[in-house]
């Protein structure tokens, strides 16, 4: 394994180019707040912050945050009027008290010379965190439930707790889906009996962190959550790199852990999965330790480590009595191709497997060397603001009102033929009525994630007609895109919606990835549908009907589909993306449930694409379908079945089924009743297996549906299915698990050649690391359910290790 070690450089403080965020014109509005005079983005130098390192910031740094009633304590858990964007110029920040983040807010330094938040001597050794993203209440809870914790970003500070004697955070970060942490360095004390942690965070529904770097401490990092994606992740002489508290499933990749005594301890009875890949250990005693017994026949503690090389390393991985399982070379090197301890269905099972004895296919098509590809998201720090243009300059209004169809379109197409700009699409909901074009050779950025591109009207309102908010490359065009920072969304009944539509095919090497050639990316790109001021899909508009039987409001049929990556489409990498139905009204301050309506989530029929660390949620039909897709890389994805599922039952209100789509024909498929309580005997190799349900709903959505595809990688997979009809009684192990009958499908396609050969099958299916939760099957296989819930209990959900077909 090529070792490659990567390190958070400090620009030195003389002659370091002016970050543009600094200098651009903020123009972005808050489009639903009431308050017309509400400022978006807030430098803290204008709030009294001085950043000399002798000054106490708290209070300013508190204020730039806090300023314009925005959505925080007992009276707010949730709001998208109040984005905003607080900006951190270089400097050093004394503080002596947390700093309080709130909803909705991006706080970003200056990447060019990272600013340094920095505790003081005199910091309360009972505070959560220098910087406390979700602090707790008088009455023990959240201020925000962490689950609902959304639109969240923090980039380019360095932390530093040094001066703190005792125990001390740098940050507290519970936190859900489209959150992010980037290109942050947490300086700790080296003293592991003080008892410093960079990153503490317990609980929620995650999630993206990658480009960070830990000094010290007893603990680099305190990690529990349902499930995340971590890239890019370094710890140097920390006591433990990484505490794994608990998860369901959790995808690290490109770790790098030198000097420290433990790697990563996933001991805990409460860890359902760990996927590690492509990563690097060097003077460590322990790389891993496992809670998991040899022979331990369930899902618990499952692990994967795929590429992964150890120097100096004495125990590789160490068991709960502290038994050495895998010995290293405390001398010199030990490389790990792939190691799997969980239960293995190949494609039958359960069978217990522990061990490297296994097939490992790595298509060189999504490597960058030997290693998966990836890529941070573009901040542009080395451009100047002269390369920027900006959406209100061309006179797109962003109030909600205006129609920007025309001046967005005229601003893309301005960008893209001068390839050195760059779009800045200010804050504000840009109300279209056609769809936006984004042409080959485009970058744009969005501000505060609050720029959101919003489809109304009659072009997206026919589902028979199915019409794109924004298309970016039309069929068949070459080029490269990079778009970061956006949320596209819809207002009102849009039927014929289809939110994102994506054509372009970025030119690749023949069989690899090029530095030279680079993937198009989609960073931070959001699809939000119902749920937030101004949707006109909210509480007052869309209630939930659970006691009336199949009833659906016309004016919340609000898309048809979430995205489609087109059969022309190739070359795209995309990080920390949410398509997300919303399931209740943000604005709420009970969060209360709502019933919105959109038909498909995810469709990919293109080639070499990359997801990393993406959720889809609460479409009707499917969450992710792969159709005649190939050269497939998936990491951590994440799904909810809808929760008023099966009332109305899936397809409806979609009935009309699009068969050039490969829509799902759940009567056909509901036909065979395989998905009863008798499992058949190749199903579960050579015996009857009997469940403890009851014939489930079987026409629900599918979490991920396969079809016909090749070379799919996916690393870790959590697809969940918590309600029937708004309860919650189905998704218990005391109940059975048995919200629905089946959610994870892989069929071929019924395309056949001349020969008579499907034109792909699904043999190159590899799933590591696959939760489920509610479901009674967790892999149906050509129409035949293979693997049980119950035969791999794990935490609160399922988990088994290995799927190969």
């Amino acid at each position: 394994m090529r070792r490659v070690f990567t390190f958070l450089l400090l620009a030195a403080s003389t002659a370091v180019a002016t970050f543009w965020m600094e200098d651009i014109a903020h123009q972005g509005i808050a489009t639903f707040n009431p308050d017309k005079n509400y400022a978006v983005f807030r430098n803290v130098k204008d709030f009294g912050a001085r950043g000399d390192g002798v000054t106490d910031d708290t209070a300013a740094i508190n204020a730039a945050i806090s300023s314009g009633n925005r959505c925080a304590g007992y009276a707010c858990i949730g709001s998208t009027t109040t984005p905003a964007v607080v900006y951190i110029p270089s400097g050093t920040y004394l503080i002596s008290s947390p700093i309080v983040s709130f909803y909705y807010t991006q706080i970003i330094g200056d990447p060019n010379d990272m600013p340094v938040i920095k505790g003081a001597p005199n910091f309360p050794s009972h505070a959560m965190a220098l910087l406390d993203a979700n602090p707790y209440m008088d009455n023990g809870k959240l201020n925000f439930a962490a689950t609902n914790v959304f639109f969240r970003q923090l980039r380019n500070i360095v932390f530093d707790t040094t001066a703190i004697r005792g125990p001390a955070t740098a940050l507290h970060w519970p936190s859900s889906q489209a959150t992010s942490i980037q290109n942050c360095v947490f300086k700790l004390s080296n003293d592991y009996e003080e008892g410093h942690t960079g990153i503490f965070m317990e609980e929620g529904s995650g999630g993206m962190m990658s480009d960070l770097v830990f000094y010290g401490g007893q603990y680099g990092a305190r990690f529990g959550n349902q499930q995340y994606t971590m890239r890019n992740l370094s710890f140097y002489s920390s006591q433990t790199a990484i505490d794994q508290i608990w998860d369901w499933g959790w995808t690290y990749k490109s770790l790098t852990i030198v000097d420290c005594q433990v790697g990563i301890n996933m001991s805990s009875s409460a860890v359902g999965s760990v996927t590690l890949l492509d990563s690097y250990f060097a003077n460590v005693k322990t790389a891993v330790i496992t809670g998991r017994n040899p022979g331990n026949t369930t899902g618990l503690g499952s692990l994967m480590v795929q590429n992964v090389e150890y120097t100096n390393v004495p125990t590789v991985l160490e068991g709960p009595d502290g038994e050495s399982l895998l010995l290293g070379d405390p001398n010199g090197s030990v490389y790990d191709g792939g190691y799997v301890r969980g239960n293995l269905y190949a494609p039958y099972g359960p069978k217990v497997f522990e061990g490297r004895d296994i097939r490992w296919n790595q298509p060189s098509t999504l490597k960058l060397g030997d290693k998966y590809y990836e890529r941070s998201k573009p901040q542009y720090e080395n451009h100047p603001v002269s390369d920027f243009v900006s959406a209100r300059d061309f006179n797109a209004a962003g109030d909600g009102l205006t129609d920007d169809t025309a001046a967005l379109n005229r601003l893309f197409e301005t960008a893209a033929a001068n390839v050195s700009k760059i779009v800045f699409l200010n804050a504000g909901y840009y109300r279209v009525t056609d769809t936006i074009y984004i042409p080959p050779n485009t970058k744009a950025v969005g501000e505060a994630l609050g720029a959101v591109i919003m489809g109304v009207g009659a072009k997206f309102s026919d589902i028979n007609t199915p019409h794109p908010v924004v298309q970016v490359g039309r069929p068949g065009e070459v080029g490269y895109v990079e778009l970061s920072d956006l949320i596209v969304s819809t207002q009102g009944p849009t039927a014929g919606a289809v939110l994102i539509e994506y054509n372009l095919n970025t030119p690749a090497g023949e069989t690899t990835c090029t530095s030279n050639n680079p993937p198009s990316g989609l960073w931070d790109v959001h699809i939000r549908i119902g749920g937030f001021a101004g949707s006109q899909l909210q509480l007052g508009e869309c209630p939930t009907t659970p006691d009336i039987e199949n009833v659906v409001e016309a004016t919340c049929v609000a898309g048809y589909m979430g995205m489609h990556i087109t059969p022309t489409a190739g070359n795209l990498y995309m990080e920390n993306n949410w398509l997300w139905v919303s399931d209740h009204d943000i604005e709420d301050h009970n969060n209360t449930r709502i019933d919105v309506f959109v038909g498909r989530g995810l469709l990919i029929e293109g080639t070499r694409i990359w997801l990393v660390g993406t959720s889809v949620e609460h479409f009707t039909l499917y969450q992710y379908q792969l159709v005649n897709a190939s050269d497939i890389w998936m990491g951590q994805i994440q799904t909810e079945t809808p929760y008023y599922q099966p009332n109305p039952p899936a397809p409806y209100p979609f009935s009309q089924l699009n068969k050039e789509l490969n829509d799902p024909d759940f009567l056909a498929d509901c036909l065979g009743g395989t998905y009863t309580n008798n499992f058949s005997t190749v199903a579960t190799g050579g015996a009857s297996h009997q469940t403890s349900t009851e014939n489930p709903p079987c026409a629900m959505a599918w979490g991920l549906r396969i079809v016909g595809s090749r070379n799919v990688m996916i690393f870790g997979a959590g697809l969940y299915s918590f309600f029937n009809n708004y309860s919650t009684n189905c998704s218990t192990v005391a109940s059975g698990e048995n919200c629905q009958a089946r959610i994870f499908s892989v069929q071929q396609d019924g395309n056949y050649t001349s020969a008579g050969n499907s034109l792909y099958d699904a043999e190159t299916v590899q799933l590591y690391n696959l939760n489920t939760i509610g479901s009674v099957s967790m892999i149906t296989r050509q129409d035949i359910d293979m693997a049980a819930w119950d035969e791999n209990l794990s935490t609160f959900s399922s988990t088994l290790a290995i799927f190969r077909d």
